[in-house]
């Protein structure tokens, strides 16, 4: 009997391009409920894919254990931090260094 993974990798595909996309399209003192759907408004798929993989590792994680994901909210909060910091300071977007995509 064959067990049962999450799928590995990149959750979704450029990241960086989409978070700086959706803060270019919010003004400087969002909140995080903004950013969210904001995001969920420009990227539909890529929210999809962010609440498939975690609910994939919810399925697939045996009671009691704790699985590497946070909830989907959480999730994309987290890996934005930086930008939005940024932008809540009213620095401009493109003075932050690039992430290099290892996983493209």
């Amino acid at each position: 009997m064959r067990r049962l993974r999450v799928p590995k990798g990149q959750v979704f595909l450029k990241k960086e391009e989409k978070i700086l996309r959706t803060l270019k399209n919010l003004n400087g003192n969002h909140s995080d409920s903004d950013f969210i759907l904001k995001f969920k408004e420009l990227y539909p798929d890529d929210w999809q894919k962010i609440v498939a993989r975690y609910e994939a590792h919810q399925r697939l994680t045996p009671k009691g254990k704790s699985h590497p994901i946070p909830p989907p909210e959480k999730y994309l909060l987290n890996i934005s931090k930086k930008h939005r910091t940024v932008h809540a300071q009213g620095e401009n977007l493109s003075s932050l260094p690039k992430e290099s995509d290892d996983e493209v």
